[in-house]
């Protein structure tokens, strides 16, 4: 199993600006660097730089990735990717908000399945080995070994991280029934939510609401933005952070998006299912993109705000005082009942 990080980012040549795409790179190196180093290789990104001449043998491109170092900075955790095809310059660069915490998150998830099956694997073997002591000689069968089924599951969870880490992987599942399926996306059971949607500028660095048939005109720049954020895997979107195994074998992917609606600009949440949910499923669906929204991406998505031309806006999925996921075909209805966005 890979513990190499892989994120979907634009690598942009000799950059002054950022815009994202979908592309892949695997981060080949992780390198803690002083804040005031970053700061400059940040501003900076066509000057020469030590900390990329010292680590460049680690960045190259070929036909699976642009394999890349990610600099983070020592305190403040932001990131900055870089390949720099051999030249002692960030050539291809891309600037990573919150990279610490990515980082951490992805170690967090690879030694909990490695430490799981260490440790069922350590006490199957002692308790073989124990067991066959009292024999002047004695064979174990391998079968032996990894024939129980704290360690098969611990296979298993092992082989479902390296499906959700492959690209290639896209259209496979392992079932509960231990087998390797192909997905059919056409055959994707799908939900829509709407939701009231807040979009604030700023002024002077006070946050101003936006009506929402005034923010139309951000709905194309919102979800380019929302198609290249790190924070939504390519395949699974929200799911990516879900760890409730129920969900997890039901729910393919949850992805964030806003359109027009009425004249107005709203958030909608698309899910797509591989098996159908219960009552019990769906509350806790619900509770899942809720606190998604509020607390976890949709805060940071929030806070951090996006650069639209020469204004800032921020965009918030769950920050209106009665925030509500509401089923598409349903929507209408609950306007007119009044549980639309108030401003």
């Amino acid at each position: 199993m890979s513990d190499k990080i892989k994120l979907n980012v634009t690598m942009t040549c000799k950059a002054d600006s950022y815009k994202q795409a979908n592309n892949l790179c695997i981060v080949e190196e992780i390198v803690p660097i002083p804040d005031v180093d970053f700061l400059e290789m940040a501003t900076y990104p066509c000057m020469d730089n030590p900390h990329i001449t010292l680590h460049k043998d680690s960045m190259f491109a070929d036909n699976e990735a642009m394999h890349c170092v990610l600099f983070i900075a020592e305190k403040q955790g932001d990131g900055f990717l870089v390949e720099c095809e051999g030249y002692d310059y960030a050539r291809y660069s891309q600037y990573i908000p919150h990279a610490a915490d990515i980082v951490a998150g992805q170690q967090r998830r690879l030694s909990e399945a490695s430490e799981k099956l260490y440790a069922a694997l350590d006490r199957n073997l002692t308790f073989l080995v124990n067991e066959s002591r009292a024999e002047p000689y004695y064979k174990i069968p391998i079968d032996a070994v990894f024939n129980t089924p704290e360690i098969q599951e611990g296979l298993l969870d092992v082989a479902r991280e390296i499906i959700a880490e492959h690209a290639e992987f896209a259209d496979i599942q392992l079932t509960e029934n231990d087998h390797i399926v192909t997905i059919d996306g056409d055959k994707y059971d799908t939900l829509r939510f709407i939701s009231p949607l807040r979009v604030d500028t700023d002024c002077l660095i006070i946050k101003t609401a936006v009506e929402p048939e005034d923010a139309l005109k951000y709905a194309t720049f919102i979800n380019n933005e929302l198609d290249a954020d790190i924070m939504l895997s390519v395949h699974y979107g929200l799911m990516e952070h879900c760890s409730d195994k129920t969900l997890i074998d039901k729910v393919y992917s949850v992805f964030p998006s806003v359109e027009k609606i009425n004249g107005e600009l709203v958030g909608v949440t698309e899910v797509k299912l591989t098996k159908p949910l219960d009552e019990q499923d769906m509350d806790k669906l619900k509770a899942f993109v809720t606190e998604q929204y509020s607390q976890e991406w949709g805060k940071r998505f929030y806070d951090n705000g996006l650069y639209y031309g020469d204004d800032r806006i921020y965009v918030g999925f769950g920050n209106s005082d009665d925030f509500q996921l509401i089923p598409e075909e349903d929507w209408d209805q609950s306007q007119g009942e009044g549980l639309a966005l108030q401003q």
